[in-house]
């Protein structure tokens, strides 16, 4: 009898300590990559594109200076700050080759009237603005 007491007992000890040690998160999946460790991994930084590979390399080196310079403008933002400032940066698209010319249009019109709206205000404006055109 006290036999399988003492076997039950080391088993589910053995099983709460495994049990916790396979659950810690290991690096690449969400757990802290250093002591107080925030923000990203540095492996989700990427290198900027080989422009010379890609199907139009004038577009790809346009886009990469127009994010350049939206990172440099908005460095000092964060959060839905950051993220409105980082789209009025953004340059505008060709509407001429747009799907749907006129609605692209639209848009355009609604990002300029909303430029510099953060969160919630900026939803309304670019709904409102979209909807009466």
């Amino acid at each position: 009898m006290k036999t399988t007491r003492k076997l039950c007992c080391t088993a589910l000890l053995t099983s709460l300590l495994l049990g916790s040690a396979l659950a810690q998160p290991g690096p690449g999946m969400g757990g802290m990559q250093g002591p107080g460790a925030s923000g990203p991994p540095a492996a989700a930084k990427t290198a900027p594109r080989d422009c010379s590979r890609a199907p139009s390399p004038e577009r790809c080196k346009a886009r990469q200076e127009a994010r350049t310079q939206a990172l440099e403008a908005c460095k000092d933002k964060a959060g839905p700050e950051r993220h409105a400032c980082m789209q009025d940066h953004r340059p505008a698209p060709d509407c001429a080759k747009a799907p749907n010319p006129q609605r692209c249009e639209t848009m355009q019109q609604a990002r300029e009237a909303c430029k510099g709206k953060v969160g919630p205000e900026r939803r309304r404006c670019m709904g409102g603005a979209a909807q009466a055109k």
